[in-house]
């Protein structure tokens, strides 16, 4: 498919996941990029907190393999760097 001929959802798509859970993920990826710097930690204190690499903490940040990275992950960086949340379902239309 041509580049210019592609968006989002069309590129999800292709590559096998839920264009809705991307948009999710990189909003919770958003999240802990913004509450890491707030805290003044590094990626690599960061890391030592959450007992991973400093490498797994940048593929994270970056958003690269967003389809591999589990909200379960993302709520628990989210947990270590003082979050709290409610996860409330809602009827899509």
């Amino acid at each position: 498919m041509p580049w210019k001929e592609t968006n989002f959802e069309k590129l999800a798509k292709s590559l096998g996941v839920n264009p809705a859970e991307v948009r999710e993920k990189q909003k919770l990826i958003q999240c802990i990029v913004e509450a890491r710097k707030e805290k003044g930690l590094s990626q690599t204190a960061l890391a030592k907190k959450i007992g991973v690499s400093q490498g797994r903490v940048a593929q994270i940040e970056s958003g690269i393999g967003t389809a591999k990275v589990t909200f379960d992950v993302l709520l628990n960086v989210l947990g270590a760097l003082g979050y709290d949340f409610k996860i409330s379902p809602r009827k899509i239309a």
